[in-house]
């Protein structure tokens, strides 16, 4: 699960580089701080990152898509807004729920986390980014590679 978060934060930063005039993103530090099932068919999360920005403060909203293993839907999520501050370094907090998609069982789930392989993922994401001063951008990104993400967190910055 800590690699899904770590997914799903690279994904939101790198689809900023589109529509925010970013110079550099840095992802300094990334901690899955808590996961909690709710039910049988969803899970929150609550996770920090430190963010170095040296560009325009920007807020992320509207984040959502799809988790998706072999092409099938594993689940939907959704992340609470948040807001990355003008030529700073902070830590932010980040908060999301993923739900089972209706063809996936939790058994199914836990089987899938056992034998987990990366290159087997791909993310769908759909979020809004409004720069300060400036107005908002809708981005939509279809079948992202987890494999991608996760090499552009090894690497630091976006």
């Amino acid at each position: 699960m800590d690699r899904f978060f770590r997914i799903l934060l690279l994904a939101v930063l790198v689809s900023l580089t589109g529509c925010v005039n970013v110079n550099r993103l840095h992802v300094t530090s990334f901690h899955v701080d808590s996961i909690t099932p709710e039910g049988f068919r969803s899970v929150s999360a609550a996770a920090s990152a430190t963010v170095t920005n040296g560009s325009v403060g920007f807020s992320v909203y509207d984040i959502g898509g799809t988790v998706k293993r072999h092409g099938q839907a594993l689940g939907d999520f959704s992340v609470e807004p948040f807001s990355v501050k003008a030529r700073s370094t902070g830590k932010y907090s980040i908060n999301g729920q993923l739900s089972l998609a209706q063809s996936m069982s939790v058994i199914e789930l836990l089987s899938i986390v056992k034998d987990i392989d990366i290159d087997d993922f791909t993310v769908d994401i759909s979020l809004k980014v409004k720069a300060k001063g400036g107005a908002p951008q809708k981005l939509l990104l279809k079948d992202v590679p987890a494999r991608q993400i996760i090499d552009i967190m090894k690497s630091g910055s976006v």
